[in-house]
């Protein structure tokens, strides 16, 4: 099995074929200072959603553990990265697989898968990102549990023992949604071979994802939600436009009237010291008027005492002469 998954097999060659992942390299096994050992693959997917894209390059590190024992145990961490989908640089799939032996042609695959975050997203693309990440783990994990089972019956076709595939059990058990059970690979393995020793059988535990969004759903959702934005952004802009033109008529009826205001204070000043000498020239002459005429008042009121006197002058001498 460790050879058929984690070697350039033939096996391995045609299901990437199959899954039409194309331009496949890899590094051979290098010892870690950990004691382990470490490859890394480079592929392009191809993707059946509309909503992400047609293609994707990623990269896959696959890391043996020091624990494994070869022909009796296997634990392989994968850890995913692909390049070209939305949100990309926030999520990767880490995929935990562990090969046990139960008997000379015999073994089982157990595989614990997770999605884990870079950093966290908000809510809704959260939750674009589980759903769709989950929907295409499904969909691998399936397709190779029927290529695995497709091979074993060849090989027991080859050994003469045909009548043996109709008897394939398959149990199916949830995605292990953490690693954090299967952290401590002794434990693990512990645990493996007490149920290999109690004579239980198994094959690839997949996921059976039981709320699957629908494409139309997703499609209308956003669609709708874009179309809020837009007509939320065009309220707003209504809105400043509106407030900068009152604010441009504010400013200019301002300055309009400190300008008045600047122009009507400043003319009196300006007439004033312009049109003082013209001004007293005008008050002499009104002045001179004035005492011209307050004068001739004076020598009229002179005459007319100058005139009574004699007139009773005129009379005292009639008086005593009668």
């Amino acid at each position: 099995m460790f050879d058929l998954l984690f070697t350039d097999s033939n096996f391995i060659q045609r299901f990437m074929d199959i899954r039409k992942i194309i331009g496949a390299s890899s590094t051979s096994w290098q010892s870690e200072a950990s004691g382990g050992m470490k490859r890394t693959l480079n592929y392009t997917i191809t993707i059946n959603n509309p909503l992400i894209g047609k293609f994707s390059t990623a990269t896959e590190t696959q890391t043996l553990y020091k624990e494994s024992r070869e022909g009796q145990y296997y634990m392989i961490d994968a850890e995913v990265y692909t390049h070209d989908v939305p949100y990309h640089d926030y999520f990767y799939t880490q995929n935990r697989y562990c090969i046990i032996r139960n008997s000379k042609h015999k073994c089982r695959l157990r595989i614990y898968t997770d999605v884990k975050y870079k950093k966290q997203p908000w809510g809704l693309v959260k939750s674009f990102i589980t759903k769709n990440s989950w929907s295409g783990i499904e969909d691998y994990f399936r397709h190779l549990e029927a290529e695995l089972q497709e091979e074993e019956a060849e090989l027991t076709q080859g050994s003469g023992d045909a009548g043996k595939t109709g008897g394939l059990r398959r149990r199916r058990r949830a995605y292990s949604r953490t690693l954090q059970e299967h952290i401590k690979p002794g434990k693990q393995y512990s645990t493996d071979l007490d149920q290999q020793r109690a004579g239980t059988m198994g094959a690839m535990d997949i996921k059976n994802t039981q709320h699957r969004w629908n494409i139309t759903s997703i499609v209308f959702g956003m669609s709708l939600i874009l179309f809020v934005l837009v007509v939320l952004n065009l309220g707003l802009f209504y809105k400043l436009w509106a407030m900068e033109d009152v604010a441009h008529r504010m400013y200019l009826n301002t300055k309009t009237r400190m300008k008045e205001r600047a122009e009507s204070s400043l003319a009196p000043d300006l007439g004033t010291r312009q049109g003082m000498p013209h001004r007293s020239q005008e008050e002499a002459h009104l002045l001179r008027a004035v005492l011209q005429d307050s004068i001739n008042l004076l020598e009229q009121l002179r005459s007319s005492l100058v005139v009574l006197q004699q007139t009773f002058q005129v009379y005292n001498r009639s008086s005593s002469q009668l």
